[in-house]
């Protein structure tokens, strides 16, 4: 019948295979124990039964470490001697013969590293560098001792990574030939190795920056909250190209990926889309603590939300740089002078703020923030700074945000209606944003611990600050005043003696050599609505908080 049919055939597959030590298995393959299962036919179940198989001594039955080698008779194997030479026919080991020798333990193999011997027992020959008979004395790179031209050494541009990975090591992909898969593995190694070095350009940022390598005992581990924002990205490339590990944490309320995206590969950046008002725990040596809205539309489109990350999202990083013991860098700003009646405005004035107006939501959440880490300091010993920012321009820049400089640009390039809020003799003082950054930048590794501004004591009347970009621009339009804003400070400039005598910082940038830049990167990107004015936040509504 049928099941002794199968029976019989499966008898026979086994015989051949025991009695063959080639036929139709393939070189190197287990010969496993034939499992044979027998049908009931009456209870219509299957079960197993296992026949053993009879040892036959003319078999040959190979282990995995002979799976390359063809089934030879025992009395077939010749005898090698010890340190001879064994070759191989495999086309592949020409390309090696030249790069291995022999292992004799007799003539010194014993003294060999792991690393000078592969798994075949050939010795690895490295080639080393001619120096032209000289003693090069090596210098540890991470050495706290290294003579001063090494350390300037440090901070040069390293190269491609090529040297130091082996291609050849590397399985191939599928249907590659040996000399295309070399050619790819090289141009994925130089690609890592440039990416290790260097941004990559980009419509917002087309100009390359490069990164040093530091050693582990110099490179710092930072975050920057905020860091997608308008200054915070800025900041950003400046300790990228100082050689640090950068950790961007933003939830992009204003901030824009394309602020950052030159450096989305770099090895060094890393982005942790997160809300600052939720905990969260790494370990880094340093916190600049940037993230808020700080344009007028935008902290009062969600006053609730710009309290909450004001203070909640304070208070979660001082108790990270409490946990890990960062230091701690506060952006306050100049808001918490309010309506001054000092002028300029040291950082011994305490301010005039109205507490219950539309600009409190951020006015008052500075001023208690700024109370927040001084509290923390004292009482828990923490190392921490205060920058108080003056208003700042450049590219990046919101170009709708609503704030004096954009809205001018814009409104001037599209040659609409410049308009100004009141008669236009209220003051305001303008530095350009690489200036802001290298002062926060000193700030943060200087030993002084106090608030400190960082503006451009350059003054000027928004009206004439109004007419001084119209002819900038050779614009066609016309200035026009509306009705003042409610609590606009009537004038602000700052008094930065402090951050001349205890950081060495002033600005360098004139307003002039920064408007152009500021003009040229709006026009070249077109950002030109049809109606100027301050673009509403993508998340946060109002039915969130």
């Amino acid at each position: 019948d049928a099941d002794a049919d199968a029976d019989a055939d499966a008898d026979a597959k086994t015989e051949q295979l025991m009695t063959s030590g080639s036929g139709d298995v393939d070189v190197g393959e287990d010969v496993e124990d034939v499992e044979l299962v027998e049908k009931d036919s009456s209870s219509n179940r299957n079960h197993e039964e296992k026949i053993p198989l009879e040892e036959d001594p003319n078999d040959h039955y190979y282990e995995p470490d002979q799976a390359e080698r063809p089934p030879v008779d025992g009395n077939d194997v010749p005898e090698v001697e010890v340190g001879e030479e064994v070759e191989e026919d495999s086309p592949e080991d020409g390309d090696n013969a030249e790069n291995s020798q022999s292992v004799n333990p007799e003539d010194g193999g014993d003294n060999l590293t792991p690393k000078d011997v592969d798994e075949f027992g050939n010795v690895n020959i490295h080639e080393e560098e001619d120096t032209g008979g000289e003693e090069v004395e090596e210098t540890p790179y991470n050495d706290p001792n290294a003579e001063d031209d090494d350390r300037e050494k440090e901070k040069e541009v390293q190269g491609p990574l090529t040297d130091h990975v082996d291609v050849h090591n590397i399985p191939p992909l599928p249907n590659d030939h040996e000399e295309e898969h070399k050619y790819k593995l090289t141009n994925i190694v130089r690609d890592h190795g440039l990416l290790s070095t260097q941004s990559v350009p980009t419509t917002t940022t087309p100009k390359v920056l490069y990164t040093p390598l530091l050693p582990d005992s110099r490179r710092l581990k930072i975050i920057v909250t905020g860091g997608a924002g308008f200054v915070g990205s800025h900041l950003v490339d400046k300790l990228m190209t100082q050689g640090h590990e950068v950790i961007v944490i933003d939830n992009f309320f204003t901030g824009a990926m394309k602020n950052i995206e030159h450096w989305m590969r770099h090895p060094n950046f890393s982005l942790v889309v997160h809300d600052v008002t939720q905990p969260i725990r790494l370990e880094v040596d340093q916190i600049y603590h940037l993230a808020c809205p700080a344009s007028p539309p935008h902290y009062q489109y969600n006053p609730v939300k710009t309290i909450k990350t004001s203070t909640m999202g304070t208070l979660n990083m001082l108790g990270l740089a409490k946990r890990v013991k960062a230091r701690m860098l506060l952006t306050s700003t100049s808001e918490v002078y309010g309506d001054p009646e000092v002028h300029p405005q040291p950082e011994t004035y305490w301010g005039n703020v109205n507490t219950i107006g539309p600009r409190s939501c951020y006015d008052e959440d500075k001023r208690a923030t700024e109370s927040m880490v001084y509290s923390y300091r004292n009482q828990n010993n923490m190392d921490v700074r205060v920058a108080r920012i003056f208003n700042t321009f450049g590219p990046r820049m919101h170009p709708n945000d609503g704030r004096v400089v954009s809205n001018f640009i814009i409104q001037a390039l599209q040659n609409k209606p410049m308009t100004i809020y009141g008669d236009g003799s209220q003051t305001r003082s303008f530095q350009y944003v690489t200036d802001l950054v290298e002062g926060l930048y000193a700030l943060m590794n200087g030993t002084y611990d106090q608030p400190v501004n960082l503006g451009n004591p350059e003054e000027y009347s928004v009206k004439d600050f109004a007419e001084y970009i119209h002819n900038m621009t050779s614009s066609k339009s016309e200035i026009t005043f509306l009705e003042k804003s409610q609590d606009d400070p009537s004038q602000r400039k700052p008094d930065i003696a402090v951050a001349m005598r205890e950081l060495d910082w002033e600005p360098k940038v004139t307003v002039k050599d920064g408007l152009k830049q500021a003009i040229a990167y709006l026009r070249m990107r077109k950002f030109l609505r049809e109606r100027p004015g301050a673009a509403k936040p993508r998340h946060g509504g109002q039915e969130d908080y």
